[in-house]
């Protein structure tokens, strides 16, 4: 602990100075001052933790000196060691949050125990101030985390109209308008450099607020959104000379051209999406003509984007298993393409699709190669039936993908949390260890164990606390902190709801066996 000394009496300073040099190893005083704009100059210039400050000194009292550096704003506990024992000053200095008032001659015990008081509270108040940094940290993150996954949840799965309520409860926002875009950059391969250039150049420029969703395949999503109360904003011009500008300096920069794909402005959580889709669409179709740089979609680019969306969630539905509804998102497309098309476009149309997946397949770890080529039906019915067939084979080599998968990285993860439990402990850190994305571990964990990842979590504190109430003299407080809660209080409800007992219940119980 730092401590300054300011007193207009040398021999007072070096007394108190003596003291605490003599009696208190683990306080050091670092300063010295003879009058309150002295002691002005100090708190600025050594930040001390304590000041030992008298009143009546030349010039600036003590009392107007603590008065200006409170209005400084800098963190300093005060003790006063005065001559003068009057109300009056005693009233004003608790007004300014002094922590204690000793009266000269100042006896070396009195001395002492002030500091050591001063000392713990102070300890106790960084103890506090840590816990809250550490929770606001946590909730930072936290929100993060659920404006990410709402992302990808939006952009990849279909949301049933009865759980928008649910989401409009959970986001940190409300939303009247939004728009996505979609950044199409160069090199997949540098996708961290491209997505920290973006964020630094939104932050600078956005003209509303934003969210920046998941870079994949060089792909940057960003939706941007104002709440009721916000003003007004000409959405597509100024979205659209964003796009512009942000093309310009990337160029600028990388002498490289980047596509940026915008999507409508809405005003619904369940129509974002759509201008997501459009925004994806329009992105791929502007980098594969390389006529313009930016732009809402054309008619022939969004023809393109829901074929896209659709073998999105064709193979997604593959992915996690869900065989019945991927038929029949086979079985509508099969139709779709040959009420569309002359049989033989639609095999060729049917084809590229199952060359996508495998290409998806591939990434996975999974040989994949088609045995029949739909080239060769000779009716609609047979190229639907050759469809099914393959999209078969892909789910079966997809359940043994996913067990294998499951069994490995989720039993890692496992073996993460059973060693890092007294840790506190993500869901996007653990998914991050496992190498997938928070959502998609989420669904697997659930899928794998039958329990929630925070269950889990919560299921192998509560057994160590079991073990240790058990087999050890450890205080409640003690083991609250070894299993990695910050609150005893918190730490006894989850115990108890988990067990039925309270944790004095639960040790009085086996001890008494």
């Amino acid at each position: 602990m730092k401590v300054a000394i300011v007193d207009d009496e040398a021999l007072e300073r070096r007394a108190l100075c003596k003291m605490i040099n003599d009696h208190l190893p683990d306080v050091e005083v670092v300063a010295e001052g003879a009058n309150g704009r002295e002691a002005i100059d100090i708190a600025k210039q050594y930040c001390p933790d304590v000041m030992l400050i008298d009143i009546k000194m030349p010039g600036l009292d003590g009392l107007q000196a603590i008065e200006a550096i409170r209005q400084d704003g800098l963190d300093i506990e005060f003790i006063i060691v005065s001559a003068f024992d009057l109300f009056d000053y005693a009233k004003q200095a608790m007004r300014f949050g002094v922590k204690e008032y000793v009266l000269k001659p100042s006896r070396k015990e009195e001395i002492l125990s002030a500091l050591e008081r001063v000392s713990q509270e102070i300890a106790v108040k960084r103890q506090h101030e840590e816990r809250n940094r550490q929770l606001h940290e946590q909730i930072r993150r936290l929100q993060t985390f659920v404006e990410n996954e709402w992302l990808s949840v939006l952009m990849t799965e279909d949301v049933p109209a009865e759980e928008w309520e649910r989401w409009k409860e959970l986001l940190p926002f409300s939303l009247a308008v939004g728009m996505f875009i979609v950044l199409q950059f160069p090199d997949p391969a540098k996708s961290d450099e491209w997505k920290s250039w973006a964020s630094e150049q939104l932050e600078e420029q956005a003209p509303a607020r934003y969210l920046i969703g998941r870079m994949a395949s060089g792909r940057l999503p960003v939706l941007f959104f104002q709440s009721p109360d916000d003003a007004e904003l000409a959405w597509k011009s100024a979205i659209q000379t964003l796009a512009l500008d942000l093309t310009r300096r990337f160029s600028s920069r990388y002498g490289a051209a980047l596509y940026i794909g915008l999507g409508s402005p809405v005003s619904r959580l369940d129509q974002l999406r759509l201008s997501y889709y459009e925004a994806l669409s329009a992105a791929r179709y502007y980098a594969e003509q390389q006529k313009a740089q930016v732009g809402f979609p054309p008619a022939e680019a969004m023809r393109v984007g829901r074929a896209a969306e659709r073998d999105q969630q064709l193979f997604e539905a593959l992915r996690l298993g869900d065989i019945e509804q991927a038929r029949f998102v086979c079985r509508t497309y099969i139709d779709e393409l040959t009420s569309s098309f002359p049989l033989l476009s639609a095999a060729r149309k049917a084809e590229e699709t199952f060359i996508w997946m495998g290409r998806l397949l591939a990434e996975l770890g999974i040989r994949y190669g088609r045995i029949v080529s739909f080239a060769s039906c000779r009716s609609a019915a047979q190229l639907k039936r050759a469809a099914l067939d393959e999209l078969d084979r892909i789910a079966a080599d997809l359940e043994v993908w996913r067990q294998q998968h499951a069994h490995g990285k989720l039993g890692k993860a496992k073996e993460y949390i059973d060693r890092r439990y007294a840790e506190p402990l993500t869901l996007e850190e653990v998914a991050e260890q496992a190498g997938m994305s928070p959502y998609y571990f989420s669904k697997l964990f659930k899928e794998q164990f039958g329990i929630t990842f925070i269950d889990y979590v919560t299921n192998v504190r509560i057994e160590r606390a079991k073990e240790a109430l058990a087999r050890t003299d450890l205080s409640l407080k003690e083991i609250c902190f070894s299993i990695g809660y910050n609150d005893p209080n918190y730490f006894s409800r989850v115990f108890k709801k988990q067990t039925g007992l309270s944790p004095s219940e639960y040790r009085k119980k086996v001890q008494a066996r």
